[in-house]
């Protein structure tokens, strides 16, 4: 049996499974490129085309073209509308994990069923059940969301000799993470991670397209805001701005023919007007490397290179002036996350405890036979030298709970912070605020601050509950405990107890821009409507 990994990236997704040979393969397309642009254009009729043909759909029917869809994953006020249809992030997805899917299919003469698909360090809970959500409805059978720097790290060290600590710093098309691992043959531990969902490859396009239409404005005298306003011109500016700062991570200037003029743009100029976007990439990486110092890391071995965006010349050698003790290195920009991903799902599918269902409760999808053939030949090793990897991960997320503190005011606290490493357990003691309480009203969310006291507008909600009935004639203070655990799967569980009288809740979490069941039914309907 195969398991493959998926990148879904916010420009392009990728594909790989590990071969016979114990290596991990990017399977192409069908259109024979090893990556596929993460849009998807749709037409009259219930057709829809994704990758390259989509792409360039951008500059006759910008309208009903999707593109950067993985910046809104988890956000339910969000919709895509083309030809009276609304679709959501997870529909969006899912159309690009089924032509992956298909064309992986078709390349391999089997069904891609089983996978793992990899999201950004820093999602959070809602940001990961949507991207599950979107592997379900694209028909796939997820065994796990996996962080892509930890993929890409999976790829790079199970080839060391020697311990080390690395730091993956992953600039994708749309999103930004920056990781400090430990990396041992078969063991990562993640020490701390970092990074911004709304930063990526695709802010350097727009600052080219400003400064075009800027250039090209000022030549004309055509006003910006009409240029703006124009769908069809901008998403062909969109097309020719990727395309220039490509050719400028090669050439020393480059000439972008736009609504009737000619703008110029070298490469020093180019890094001029996006420094302050790498600069962003840096405070992140000493934001993250202050949360590792906390935990005792005080040397780097190396800095290594994922995502796409860190072939501009600008990542390198700005790294290699801000650490210069540090090595820099390359990791396969754009493949080693889905190779990595494919290796942790054979690892997993090998090693893991054997169930007879998967994940959607639907029936067998590995059998105890596959699974011992497969620990007879997991890549890293035959027979008993066979080992799984080892991986421990942190949360990205803290974790808060809303009190009544000292000031007799409501505040909302947090209680496990991120980069907290799991699995862990944390208790907290309180009490009630007034005698005779007979129920406790339980407040839980998540939240990115580092700080112990958090604005509510900062934070989701997780849980709404209360625990009850408690006994009567409870003085104020008395004891309620709320256990929080959270699994290696970055999944929390909290339970509500008041000891003494054995009053013990369990507290469902709700995210609340989760899909339902009946929507997600609702979703997959649409998306097997439609002819990929």
């Amino acid at each position: 049996m195969k398991i493959f990994g998926i990148d879904l990236g916010t420009t392009y997704s990728c594909i790989a499974f590990v071969n016979e040979y114990g290596a991990a393969e990017v399977v192409p397309n069908a259109e024979s490129q090893t990556t596929t642009p993460s849009v998807v254009a749709f037409e009259e009729g219930g057709t829809v085309s994704v990758g390259d043909a989509a792409k360039e759909t951008l500059n006759t029917d910008p309208d009903n073209v999707c593109s950067t869809i993985k910046r809104q994953m988890g956000k339910r006020d969000f919709t895509f509308y083309a030809f009276d249809q609304e679709y959501t992030p997870e529909a969006i997805s899912a159309i690009i994990l089924k032509k992956i899917a298909k064309d992986a299919g078709e390349a391999l003469g089997e069904e891609v069923k089983d996978v793992v698909i990899t999201c950004p360090a820093y999602f959070g809970l809602e940001e990961r059940e949507a991207t599950k959500k979107a592997g379900i409805a694209a028909g796939l059978n997820v065994l796990a969301i996996l962080n892509e720097p930890t993929a890409a790290a999976i790829s790079y060290g199970i080839k060391t000799e020697e311990p080390q600590t690395v730091m993956v710093y992953d600039l994708g098309g749309g999103t930004f993470d920056v990781t400090i691992i430990k990396v041992e043959n078969n063991s990562i531990r993640v020490v701390a991670t970092g990074g911004d969902h709304m930063m990526g490859g695709k802010d350097w396009d727009e600052k080219i397209s400003s400064y075009v239409i800027e250039q090209s404005c000022q030549a004309n005298g055509e006003s910006v805001d009409s240029v703006y306003a124009d769908n069809e011109l901008m998403g062909d500016l969109e097309l020719k701005s990727e395309k220039a700062k490509k050719q400028l991570s090669q050439k020393d200037s480059v000439k972008v023919k736009f609504n009737g003029e000619t703008v110029e743009i070298s490469r020093s100029q180019f890094d001029q007007f996006t420094s302050d976007l790498l600069e962003s990439t840096i405070t992140k990486t000493h934001e993250t490397m202050l949360e590792a110092e906390k935990k005792g890391v005080d040397h780097y071995d190396k800095i290594l290179l994922v995502g796409g965006s860190t072939r501009m010349p600008q990542v390198d050698a700005r790294l290699k002036q801000e650490f210069p003790n540090i090595p820099v290195e390359f990791c396969d920009p754009d493949q080693s996350v889905a190779k990595g991903a494919a290796m942790y799902g054979l690892n997993m599918a090998a090693f893991a405890e054997f169930s007879e269902k998967d994940n959607n409760g639907d029936g067998p999808t590995i059998t105890k036979e596959e699974q011992e053939e497969l620990r007879r030949n997991v890549f890293f090793g035959t027979g008993s030298q066979a080992k799984p990897i080892t991986i421990k991960n942190v949360i990205s997320q803290c974790i808060a709970v809303k009190l009544i503190c000292e000031d007799n005011k409501e505040h909302i606290v947090n209680q496990i912070f991120k980069n907290t490493e799991i699995p862990c357990e944390h208790v907290l003691h309180a009490g009630t605020h007034q005698a005779n309480q007979t129920t406790v009203a339980i407040e839980i969310f998540e939240n990115a601050s580092t700080d112990e006291y958090v604005n509510e507008d900062l934070c989701k909600a997780l849980v709404d509950g209360e625990l009850g009935p408690l006994p009567a004639g409870l003085p104020a203070g008395a004891p309620i405990d709320v256990v929080f655990k959270i699994d290696e799967n970055g999944l929390l569980s909290i339970d509500a107890e008041h000891k003494p009288s054995g009053a013990v809740k369990h507290l469902e979490v709700n995210l609340q821009n989760a899909l339902s069941k009946e929507e997600l039914q609702e979703e997959i309907a649409k998306v097997n409507a439609l002819h990929i």
